[in-house]
């Protein structure tokens, strides 16, 4: 699913387990069953916020991520 500014999304699931960012990506508190918005779309990123967090997310890891749009 395409993620667009000003809409809100849940993350379900990391379709790809395997991918190095995960770790980091948790760490910063993206999980399964988190919402969060996207603040902003600027060329090859998104700024989503989550919480009361600001996250600069690329779009080429976002594509791991299986959303819903809340």
């Amino acid at each position: 699913m395409e993620l667009r500014a000003g809409e809100n999304f849940e993350l379900l699931e990391f379709q790809d387990g395997n991918v190095p960012f995960l770790s980091k990506i948790k760490s910063m508190g993206l999980r399964e069953g988190k919402r969060f918005k996207v603040v902003m779309e600027n060329g090859r990123v998104y700024l989503i916020k989550l919480d009361n967090t600001r996250i600069v997310l690329d779009k080429s890891l976002a594509r791991h991520l299986k959303v819903k749009r809340i």
